[in-house]
């Protein structure tokens, strides 16, 4: 008797305490479409497979406990990166029934990608020629297109190196790689903290061209106060400007004067 209720505890114990679970790891890209896992039930101790399931890091809050789960990737951009962690109990395995949902038939990829000082800096694999990259900067809610810089179309291998128009302060970017065919796929998003350094230009006497320091939207104002020319960039082209002296500003502060020859 003293045996059977010792065994009995044990069972108990053993039951409240589950085992550890397993984990299927699966890694793609989100192509708009919708994927599907078959989810087996175990009769002997009456539960489903599949316990969680993580996309990018975030829990998803699915119902578990039906036989097949059906991922959306609501939220995600189209052509993102997706890494799929599915927890399981140990001693069954989920079956991945469409894995071609997530299978991106090309053979590019990102590599590194970072700032180093105020320059984007990056480095692919395996671009096709004629293909470009899309700067898209993360602002208002929403990603707005930028800069267009062309690919070198090496298949094995090219650095980037671009400056951006950068805003004082929290600035999200990410890159799109976007082929002739028009496919396109998007880097990792790439947080950068810009507090900057006061713009300087030369020279102050200009027939053609100012030189900036750094990126920054300029406005030019002639002697009598009126705006006559704005833009963006590391350089301004002055040759339009009647010759005379104007005041120039550097992401509307940082004031400097200079004369059109």
């Amino acid at each position: 008797m003293l045996k059977f209720a010792f065994l009995l505890e044990l069972f108990l114990i053993t039951d409240h305490f589950p085992q550890e679970s397993a984990e299927l790891h699966i890694t793609g890209v989100y192509q708009g479409k919708t994927l599907f896992i078959q989810n087996p039930y175990n009769r002997e101790s009456m539960s489903f497979c599949v316990t969680a399931i993580y996309v990018n890091g975030t829990r998803l809050g699915l119902n578990y406990k039906v036989s097949a789960l059906k991922l959306d990737f609501n939220g995600i951009d189209k052509f993102s990166p997706l890494s799929i962690k599915v927890q399981h109990a140990p001693g069954c395995k989920p079956i991945i029934l469409n894995p071609d949902a997530i299978h991106f038939h090309s053979t590019f990829s990102f590599g590194e990608v970072g700032f180093a000082d105020t320059a984007l800096v990056w480095r692919t694999s395996g671009e096709k020629s004629g293909s470009v990259f899309t700067l898209e900067k993360y602002q208002f809610g929403i990603w707005i297109e930028g800069d267009t810089v062309p690919a070198k179309g090496e298949f094995g291998g090219a650095e980037y190196s671009y400056s951006p128009l950068l805003e004082e302060g929290a600035n999200k970017l990410r890159i799109k790689y976007i082929t002739p065919k028009g496919d396109y796929l998007l880097s990792r998003e790439v947080d950068f903290h810009f507090y900057p350094e006061p713009v300087t230009f030369k020279p102050y006497n200009a027939t053609n061209t100012l030189y900036l320091s750094r990126a920054a939207s300029y406005e030019v104002f002639d002697a009598g106060g009126d705006l006559v020319l704005s833009g963006q960039g590391t350089t301004a082209d002055i040759s339009s400007l009647p010759s005379g002296d104007y005041v120039i500003y550097f992401d509307s502060k940082d004031p400097g004067v200079f004369r059109k020859d």
